[in-house]
């Protein structure tokens, strides 16, 4: 299967948990590809079977939660008509509503939301293994 990991990352935290979810797949005998959210192509899209898209989580504890400048390069995407996609995020404090508000605008570009994960930034990678297994198996 070919697997794409799209994100957006400002201090290299969101960038780690792609690279994890990626190295993840590889694990379970996968194509993977990692790239920024800002380079993608439709071709890109298209040759993947499974995308995997994620950014940070911007705001403060009780208000404000959101995903980091989603609502920017989100609708930039190209389509998502008919695409797997597993949603994730690396936070500080909260993820709160964040990977819900990602998988409604990815839902909106077409997307297929199978799953969501959210990272600690100071552990990016913990869970990458079974958040793509279950994304995976969906498929």
């Amino acid at each position: 299967m070919n697997v794409l990991v799209l994100y957006q990352s400002r201090n290299g935290h969101t960038r780690a948990a792609a690279e994890g979810i990626a190295e993840a797949a590889r694990r379970l005998n996968h194509e993977a590809v990692v790239q920024s959210v800002s380079q993608v192509r439709a071709a890109d899209i298209e040759r993947a079977d499974a995308i995997f898209i994620g950014t940070w989580v911007q705001g403060y504890i009780l208000f404000g939660v959101k995903p980091a400048g989603a609502t920017l390069w989100a609708p930039a995407l190209p389509s998502l008509k008919g695409k797997a996609v597993g949603v994730f995020c690396t936070y500080a404090f909260s993820p709160r509503g964040s990977l819900h508000a990602l998988g409604a605008m990815l839902e909106a570009r077409g997307a297929t939301v199978l799953g969501q994960h959210a990272f600690h930034r100071r552990r990016p990678q913990h869970g990458a293994e079974p958040f793509v297994q279950r994304i995976l198996q969906e498929i």
